[in-house]
């Protein structure tokens, strides 16, 4: 995915990737999380130090990509993703999302997961994967409105999510082939 902005169906929003400059951004957006939110993002309390959380989301290499919903200058939502498994052809990476809690319910967090898994995919990611509560029915009808319902497996108060990128092509055919060779898959292969 380029590092330019691009315009989302949703007016006003912007989404583009993030760079270190955007550390302040984030930390101010996970400042304002709620509780509950907070709670849902990370399965325990905020983290302790912001900045340095905010520093390692905002990297950009072979193992991570954030990418960040703008209304103007304010940071309304975060989709990441770190690699996880590098292995040849079965590249794994794990995502993650918060938005904040005026901008839920509006597309924001929708918009973001599907940029994120299209960018993934574009990287040489074969499987995305994460860990979310089963309480987290935003995030959970997030992953379904994508389609990607069968890949969530309920293991008690938590539900596994582990998409193989591959399989679900057929849902967004404007996607191409998965790259096998090339510069993006050498970088995510040289973990």
């Amino acid at each position: 995915m380029p590092s330019s902005k691009t315009n989302t169906a949703i007016p006003g929003v912007t989404i583009r990737t993030l760079t270190p400059g955007d550390r302040d951004a984030v930390v101010h957006l996970h400042e304002q999380m709620s509780a509950q939110d907070t709670h849902l993002r990370f399965f325990a309390p905020r983290p302790r130090h912001l900045g340095e959380f905010a520093a390692q989301l905002c990297r950009r290499d072979y193992a991570h990509l954030a990418l960040g919903a703008f209304e103007g200058h304010e940071l309304g939502g975060v989709a990441n993703y770190v690699v996880t498994d590098t292995t040849p052809g079965c590249i794994s990476a794990e995502i993650a999302l918060a938005v904040a809690s005026h901008e839920q319910q509006h597309g924001i967090g929708t918009a973001l997961v599907l940029r994120l898994g299209a960018a993934a995919y574009f990287r040489g990611v074969a499987h995305l994967t994460a860990e979310i509560l089963a309480e987290n029915t935003l995030m959970l009808a997030i992953i379904t409105e994508q389609g990607w319902g069968d890949a969530l497996h309920r293991h008690g108060a938590a539900v596994h999510f582990d998409l193989e990128l591959v399989s679900h092509r057929e849902l967004h055919s404007d996607i191409p082939d998965l790259p096998q060779d090339g510069p993006s898959g050498r970088a995510i292969r040289k973990g």
